[in-house]
């Protein structure tokens, strides 16, 4: 059963960082960012992600890999093809992602508020170590267990968007509007690749 959504508490979506790396808002950053609540096991619910249209069980480990201030996470991607049976073994992809330095971080005065704590690149290991791409959070309610994380534009695939939980179906569907709505409302890219948000199955 969907838990109820905090009537209270309301959506706060972020628009991603610019080249300089600053967070859009002070709950991104390294003074705010919880680093360990962050980690372990997430779901995709919701994608705008043309990889996810054909996939299905997709969920994203985070696990150390190295502490701060280095900060790095094993990342440890799983799923299955739409036409598998849910018996058929998960296909993993498996890369680590690092933090990345803001750039007003060789500024003497710079403040922790000012450097990013959820802005990475992910480099894939094994025979996957020549793909790398950047990721960072947008939005996150870690006592609800959702995220919402915008992937930067690669040479060889398009910008999107994620919405993750920590177990598919705790989010209301109210809850889960509220937050395809608020990111819609961002405007600019990511507020238009919102409008593409499609849902991820899960246990079908």
């Amino acid at each position: 059963m969907a838990a109820p959504a905090t009537a209270s508490k309301t959506v706060q979506i972020y628009q991603p960082s610019g080249k300089d790396g600053v967070p859009s808002h002070p709950s991104l950053s390294k003074a705010e960012f919880p680093i360990d609540a962050f980690q372990g096991k997430w779901f995709v619910i919701q994608s705008t992600l043309g990889i996810w249209k054909t996939r299905k069980d997709v969920t994203i480990t985070y696990t150390p890999h190295t502490p701060p201030p280095n900060l790095a996470y094993n990342d440890h991607v799983q799923y299955r093809s739409t036409s598998s049976p849910s018996s058929k073994p998960l296909c993993s992809i498996v890369g680590i992602s690092t933090l990345l330095p803001t750039a007003a971080q060789s500024s003497t005065d710079t403040q922790p508020h000012q450097e990013h704590g959820a802005h990475f690149k992910w480099r894939g290991s094994g025979w996957l170590r020549i793909a790398s791409s950047k990721w960072q959070v947008l939005g996150y309610d870690l006592q609800e267990g959702w995220v919402v994380t915008f992937f930067e534009k690669t040479l060889f695939t398009p910008a999107g968007l994620d919405v993750y939980a920590r177990q598919p179906g705790t989010l209301s569907s109210e809850r889960l509007s509220e937050i395809v709505k608020a990111t819609q409302s961002l405007g600019g890219e990511a507020g238009k690749l919102a409008e593409g948000f499609f849902e991820v199955t899960h246990g079908v």
